[in-house]
């Protein structure tokens, strides 16, 4: 009888940490937001232009903002890229790269980015500069719905 109390301490015991390591997050939101923004650079650099896109939140009021101007929903910010740095004849859009310099969760739906991109095209010099991004968790995804950058 005593054995039979033991085993179900201990597959109480093994049920409830299953329970709270299936409920902790693999990952921190930083670290996720961090291996997202690689993934899209590495996208980039591959001139896949739909795979980079993937970070955008696909919403009507997805914004980008640069010095040009206020680009205002998802289709609208993927045609900006498009006929910004698809250049005809060229392979690729050029090699991104992207330093994430701090990381503000703001609750738990919503983050802050301050990052730095460095982007050498083709032909030409590496163009840099910082951005400023807020991501949007969307199920389990961290999704860009604002990004500013100069």
């Amino acid at each position: 009888m005593k054995n039979l109390s033991v085993l179900f301490c201990a597959v109480g015991a093994v049920a409830m940490a299953a329970t709270v390591s299936a409920e902790t997050p693999s990952i921190s939101p930083q670290q996720a937001i961090g291996q997202a923004l690689d993934a899209s650079a590495a996208a980039w650099s591959a001139g896949d232009l739909k795979t980079f896109m993937e970070l955008y939140e696909r919403a009507p009021n997805t914004r980008y903002v640069s010095a040009k101007g206020v680009v205002e929903g998802y289709d609208a910010i993927e045609a900006m890229y498009a006929s910004r740095f698809k250049t005809p004849g060229a392979s690729g859009m050029g090699k991104l790269t992207l330093e994430v310099i701090d990381v503000k969760l703001l609750g738990s739906q919503y983050a802050f980015v301050i990052g730095r991109y460095h982007l050498k095209p083709e032909t030409g010099d590496t163009v840099s500069g910082l951005t400023t991004l807020l991501f949007h968790k969307v199920g389990t995804r961290w999704l860009i719905s604002a990004d500013h950058s100069s």
